[in-house]
């Protein structure tokens, strides 16, 4: 069935359907994240006895991320809320299409708001504990290429997971908007 011949109420069952697996889906994300980002801040926090200033800033620096990630993802999942049920179609799917756009913006800012941080304060440490060397730059080559590949996967699920959806709740809202009824 196209897009064309879908009624205000298919349309809106429609939505709702996909939105309920969007909000899941991203549920589970940041539950996962957030238990990341909770051990990820506990076992930095074992760091600042460390001696050396390198690795102690290093870890307020990621403990400060972990913070920041789980805040910021938790913003962005509660910031819409979900429409009711009497509301007008239109406002149903602008409201979806806000809620992928944030997550969009998330991934296109991954680089500032996770990696960043986080990079920047394993750096350090790395520093901090073995100075400059052959095995520091080595870990620093690793660090730098599990950060290359994190930012590579969220790329692809922001093109392939959360662009198409935009998409489609943008043609469905165009839809609703030019349908005379």
């Amino acid at each position: 069935m196209s897009a064309q011949t879908l009624s205000d109420s298919d349309i809106l069952r429609i939505v709702k359907e996909k939105a309920e697996s969007f909000d899941r889906r991203i549920w589970r994300r940041d539950l996962l994240e957030s238990i990341a980002a909770l051990a990820v801040f506990l076992f930095f926090g074992w760091l600042l006895r460390d001696p050396s200033w390198w690795v102690r800033s290093g870890a307020l620096i990621v403990m400060a991320g972990s913070a920041y990630v789980y805040w910021r993802l938790r913003r962005a999942r509660t910031r819409y809320d979900t429409p009711s049920p009497d509301r007008p179609v239109a406002e149903v799917i602008r409201t979806e299409r806000a809620k992928v756009k944030e997550q969009i913006h998330l991934l296109d800012n991954i680089l500032w708001w996770y990696l960043g941080p986080i990079v920047l304060g394993a750096l350090l440490i790395i520093v901090g504990n073995g100075g400059w060397s052959w095995a520091t730059l080595l870990q620093t080559g690793v660090v730098l290429a599990v950060a290359a590949g994190i930012y590579a996967l969220n790329q692809r699920g922001r093109r392939c997971t959360f662009e198409p959806r935009q998409e489609e709740l943008t043609r469905l809202l165009e839809q609703v908007e030019e349908d005379p009824s």
